[in-house]
């Protein structure tokens, strides 16, 4: 008796959860209709417990190149898998459904003959924190140190828009994705920007063969249609910062005004998506030759095959623009923690140029920062809003990648990233915690090349040789040349200021090569009288011979060019060593070789700005392998 009575209950419980299987099963489907049904139940688990890890009987599967079909197919028949999809921009690559836990799944793929590995479908989401105030000013593009909630910003904490727009707005044509929820492509300030598929019609007919019936706009991978309309809003506000319409008298502007976003859509309307979705996106983009994504999303573990379609994507030229993260830790999380040279990693910054306090930061997985607290951009319902994160920081720098690639469209990926690296805005919250130590900076970005076609020539190795041609004294006397030709400023007793002269044979730097940036190193042998190093090297770029003429040509270079390459030394100066500065590349972006084979350094010895030279002795000229050293940094013609 008491045993029929325990085999009824379990026998009712075995009905009751077949019934919710069925019941849940019928639900996904209705949700979901396009969705394979695997797919459609996971996405629906995991949008009523966002905090799920990973896709619940969802697998990602790599065999080796050398596996047949046979091979495949048993591994796969072994597990009881069902095949969802077969990618093509990681060969090899399928998405799989199981019956059970897939722990123990992965583990038997795992040693199976032909797997190359088997891993879970992460779980990955927005990375936003909201904020529901409203603000009046895009301090991101251009901060005059206006006020944002209560909190005075710093005037030039900014990306330096307005003066990059003053090269370039935009290329109409220039295709952008944003993978992300989906994007109000109706938006007034973002319908003018909605790219059209040029190889698809809406008709119901697959017409440009890529297995996406009209995909007109792009694709909802996390529903598996063509309407990829954002249903959290934070899609549309990722696109705003990138391109909304410039110039168009209605709400704010991106960072490039006009072009083209391709709406990628893999995020639910809670935020979350799959890893799978995810690689579909780029497979999309890869596969449409789309040079620059948006990705403003992360978490779960690390996923080699999200790595591996990522990195195929190089194929195209595909730079990958991930958010660090916003829990505020030392290590970005993935994708941007991905050790790929064609991602390019964010953390986000306040008005005051500090680091956000929730963004993630690692100096050697996080590239830059960029604007992420307030930010205000485009939302849901034709309206704005103001939201927080790094996923508000990543797309001021998708913009300025694709307004660096549209001014060079020649360059490769590569290039177009170390653009962006190397004309960062330096900023203390930033050094130690990225790997360039500094802010977006687009007028700097999209300054250099003028739009050539010439190919970036890197920090030559061999460094330019200088010798100091004359020295100009400010104030007393001391300052000496002697015999070696090593500059001494000042003596333990009579410390005054010297002004000296550098000049560098240019002649190796093809005429018409536009400079941009420049290392100068001179080597101190000695110093005295003062024991403290040297703050700053005062430096002015000049061109032309070096018999007397000193005068700077304003008009060949930027104005004010004095005032803008003031170098901070990387290394103290003690007996032996270098010390260097980067000289500023604002000071050095217009400087163009015309045909001179001269440049000239000027530089100062007053360390703390007392109109005192402290008492220096510089080794030049002919003392072997002392000589002043310029390291340039141009584009060919």
């Amino acid at each position: 008796m008491k045993v029929s009575r325990i085999l009824a209950i379990l026998l009712a419980s075995a009905v009751t959860s077949l019934a919710a299987a069925s019941d849940d099963a019928q639900l996904a489907a209705e949700r979901f209709p396009n969705l394979h049904p695997a797919l459609a139940k996971a996405t629906l688990a995991v949008e009523d417990d966002p905090t799920l890890e990973y896709m619940p009987g969802l697998i990602l599967v790599q065999f080796t190149e050398d596996s047949d079909d046979t091979t495949r197919d048993l591994a796969l028949a072994s597990v009881g898998a069902d095949v969802i999809q077969e990618y093509t921009i990681v060969p090899g690559l399928f998405h799989v459904a199981v019956d059970g836990a897939i722990e123990p799944i992965i583990a038997v793929l795992n040693i199976l003959p032909g797997v190359e590995y088997a891993e879970p479908d992460f779980v990955v989401h927005t990375f936003v924190t909201p904020n529901d105030s409203f603000f009046n000013t895009l301090w991101g593009l251009h901060n005059t140190g206006q006020t944002v909630n209560g909190d005075p910003g710093i005037a030039d904490a900014d990306i330096d828009a307005p003066e990059g727009w003053d090269i370039i707005t935009g290329d109409p044509n220039f295709v952008v994705a944003d993978i992300d929820t989906g994007m109000q492509y109706t938006h007034a300030d973002l319908d003018a920007n909605v790219w059209s598929n040029p190889g698809e019609v809406s008709n119901g007919v697959d017409d440009d063969g890529n297995g996406y019936i009209d995909d007109i706009r792009g694709w909802d991978f996390y529903s598996n249609d063509n309407n990829p309309n954002d249903g959290n809003g934070h899609g549309t506000h990722t696109a705003g910062t990138i391109m909304a319409e410039g110039n168009n008298g209605t709400g704010v502007v991106g960072v490039c005004w006009r072009g083209k976003i391709a709406i990628l859509q893999f995020l639910g309307s809670g935020g979350s998506g799959s890893t799978s979705g995810a690689i579909s996106a780029v497979q999309y983009a890869t596969n449409k030759a789309i040079k620059v994504s948006n990705n403003s999303w992360g978490g779960g573990g690390f996923s080699q095959s999200l790595y591996n379609a990522i990195n195929a994507a190089k194929s195209v030229g595909h730079i990958f623009v991930a958010a660090a993260g916003n829990d505020g830790s030392s290590q970005a999380s993935y994708p941007a923690r991905y050790d790929l040279d064609n991602i390019i990693s964010v953390a986000a910054t306040d008005n005051n140029d500090n680091k956000a306090s929730f963004s993630q930061y690692n100096s050697v997985s996080v590239d830059l920062g960029a604007p992420g607290v307030n930010i205000r951009s485009t939302y849901m319902g034709s309206s704005y809003a103001y939201l927080s994160g790094t996923s508000m920081a990543t797309p001021h720098v998708s913009g300025a990648v694709a307004l660096v690639y549209q001014r060079n469209p020649g360059w490769t990926y590569s290039q177009v990233r170390q653009q962006i690296f190397n004309s960062v805005r330096p900023a203390a919250s930033m050094q130690g915690r990225t790997v360039t130590g500094g802010i977006l900076n687009l007028a700097s970005a999209v300054i250099p090349g003028g739009g050539n076609q010439g190919d970036l020539t890197a920090l030559s190795n061999a460094a330019h040789d200088g010798r100091i041609r004359e020295t100009t004294e400010v104030s007393g006397v001391g300052g000496t040349i002697d015999a070696l030709n090593a500059l001494r400023v000042g003596d333990a007793n009579d410390r005054r200021q010297w002004v000296s002269i550098v000049s560098f044979d240019t002649s190796s730097i093809p005429d018409n090569a536009t400079i941009v940036t420049a290392q100068l190193k001179l080597y101190c042998s000695r110093t005295s009288g003062n024991t403290s190093t040297l703050g700053t090297l005062v430096a002015d770029i000049r061109n032309g011979g070096f018999n007397g003429n000193t005068a700077l040509e304003s008009a060949d270079f930027q104005a004010a060019a004095s005032a803008s390459a003031v170098v901070t030394l990387n290394n103290p100066l003690v007996a032996g060593l270098y010390a260097q500065g980067n000289l500023n590349s604002t000071g050095l972006a217009q400087v163009n070789k015309t045909g001179f084979t001269q440049l000239r350094v000027r530089f100062s010895t007053d360390d703390d700005n007392d109109s005192n030279a402290d008492f220096l002795e510089f080794a030049t000229g002919s003392i072997a392998g002392y000589q002043p050293q310029l390291y340039i940094q141009y584009f060919a013609p």
